[in-house]
């Protein structure tokens, strides 16, 4: 999976086992199919591919399809790239901590994998998507008015699908959104049932929307920056370690190693984030 900020021209790159000698990529849009990109050639190397995707207006969830031509014969690689909303912590901000400048060891490559892994880690332990995008669920109806979604601070709607039937768009613009509850209101009588609100059956209404943070949180750079660096550098002291044996024979006492206290991570300022930001979802 790759992912790009909205609004800004990015390259996607494949790694191959194989040389591809040619190639092209088509790139659709999930949620209604649309193509993106079509069969537009990519730029191969040794063992990777390449392609500049244009700047993308709003926030969506796509599919990348590279059809490669190899001494082997065509390959063809199927892989979801994201649009968010912003970047969690630039490649500048995360080779300005030691020694993660060092470009040879730490090639970019490496560094957004881990970059996307540490963010995919967060989004799942607070219940919120960190640097925004689309989301896609599938709930029960309950018979009210008001609707509320598993997912963290749903800011706008697509689409709404209710018993295999799409909700015409003014529909879809006439619903409330409650972003603090994650909630959705239908301030309208649903007459044909003669309901007032949503249709109570189970796992029968599919949503899709953007759900995100109008900006970076506080400290979210600093701690994905320390994160990474946790994450890729290799570290002589165990993280399960309490205390290390020094050269001259005396003993130094470990505070904080690895994870404590019921901590999730063993960055303070990544479980910091989860704390401060978390959303939790059940029935009182």
């Amino acid at each position: 999976m790759q992912r790009v900020v909205k609004g800004i021209p990015s390259t996607l790159t494949l790694a191959t086992s194989l040389k591809a000698t040619a190639g092209t990529v088509t790139i659709t849009r999930d949620r209604d199919s649309s193509v993106i990109v079509n069969a537009q050639a990519v730029t191969c190397k040794a063992q990777s591919v390449s392609y500049t995707l244009p700047a993308q207006s709003g926030e969506a969830n796509l599919t990348a399809v590279w059809t490669l031509t190899t001494a082997s014969g065509a390959m063809t690689v199927s892989e979801p790239v994201e649009v968010v909303s912003f970047e969690s912590c630039s490649l500048a901000e995360m080779r300005a901590r030691r020694p993660l400048d060092d470009v040879n060891r730490y090639p970019d490559a490496l560094l957004i994998k881990a970059r996307t892994e540490l963010e995919n880690e967060l989004n799942a332990r607070a219940g919120v998507n960190f640097v925004g995008g689309e989301f896609t669920v599938t709930v029960d109806a309950p018979h009210s008015r008001e609707l509320f979604l598993p997912i963290g601070r749903p800011q706008s709607l697509f689409s709404v699908v209710i018993n295999g039937a799409a909700l015409a768009a003014s529909d879809v613009a006439d619903i409330v959104i409650d972003p603090r509850s994650g909630s959705l209101w239908r301030r309208w009588g649903w007459h044909i049932y003669g309901i007032d609100g949503w249709l109570k059956t189970r796992m029968n209404i599919t949503i899709t929307g953007v759900s995100d943070f109008s900006q970076p949180v506080g400290g979210l750079s600093n701690a994905i920056a320390k994160g990474v660096r946790h994450m890729v550098v290799d570290s002589p002291t165990s993280d399960r370690a309490t205390s290390i044996s020094n050269e001259d024979g005396t003993t130094q006492n470990l505070i904080v190693a690895g994870y404590s206290r019921g901590a999730m991570f063993g960055i303070p300022e990544l479980n910091t984030l989860v704390e401060q930001n978390k959303t939790t979802f059940g029935v009182a």
